[in-house]
């Protein structure tokens, strides 16, 4: 096995500023920067605030097909996907269900042959719950806490591995217009060392919740699990460091996947 300080990012224990300031996101909608995206997920990224992080090491790459590929196998585990008979899918700019969609055949159409011929390429359409399993078996499997990160620490090693924040630059972040080219950009990422975030939206281990000092809105509380990163086809201010989308737990698309976090 790799040694985990090749595979890991170290976030040492500390106190992090994470979040945004309200005039940083009123800048971004009075400048037209994402037209696309809803102002109730811009704003819950405010207001700036500091989080205590316990030592954490998170994972370099995404979790890859062949991984989750071992694990569904080892534990007989069946996905959400697998079990309901169906994943979403976007199609014609619109989400649609579609029969025999899973993690196995995530797209139901012919960019799952690119999908399944590289085992390093990152597993896709798992819902929050899939990855919280998997989370569980490599627990078992190392003999310690893992878990998906939590949203700050997820935001400083965002920070770390070089996410624009919210309104920079995202030159080295691909902009793709079409699903041919979004499973080849990720292809390409598949045998570095570093799966950037802004491939694929990546689970948290958090609800999404309102931040403390924060406006309230009706989507918070506890119904909804919060991705983070945003992915190639995502709007570029998405793909920002303190962006934050959510979903229900069960929620699964070509789109979303994971990376682990082990607690030291």
């Amino acid at each position: 096995m790799i040694d985990d300080e090749q595979t890991y990012v170290l976030i040492p224990q500390g106190s992090y500023a994470t979040g945004l300031e309200r005039e940083a996101v009123d800048r971004i909608r009075d400048g037209a920067g994402a037209p696309n995206v809803k102002k109730e997920f811009l704003y819950a990224s405010c207001p700036v605030h500091t989080e205590e992080i316990r030592p954490v090491m998170v994972s370099k790459r995404l979790v890859s097909r062949a991984e989750f590929e071992l694990f569904a196998s080892s534990a007989g585990y069946r996905s959400e996907a697998e079990t309901d008979g169906w994943g979403w899918i976007s199609l014609d700019g619109r989400w649609r269900k579609k029969e025999g969609v899973s993690w196995r055949r995530p797209f139901g159409g012919p960019a799952d042959e690119r999908y399944a011929a590289d085992g390093r390429v990152p597993v896709m359409q798992v819902s929050w719950n899939d990855a919280v399993a998997y989370s569980r078996w490599i627990s078992s499997v190392r003999g310690e806490e893992a878990r998906l990160p939590r949203e700050a620490e997820w935001e400083v090693f965002a920070r770390v591995t070089g996410v624009p924040a919210f309104g920079g630059s995202v030159a080295n972040t691909r902009t793709v217009t079409n699903q041919d080219e979004f499973i080849e950009a990720v292809i390409r990422a598949a045998g570095g060392e570093l799966s950037p975030p802004g491939l694929l939206w990546e689970w948290t281990d958090d609800w999404y919740d309102r931040y403390p000092g924060g406006g309230d809105h009706r989507d918070f509380g506890t119904v909804y699990k919060v991705l983070r990163g945003g992915s190639a086809l995502s709007e570029p201010v998405q793909r920002s460091r303190e962006f934050r989308l959510r979903k229900c737990p069960t929620a699964r698309s070509p789109y979303y996947g994971f990376r682990i976090a082990l607690v030291r």
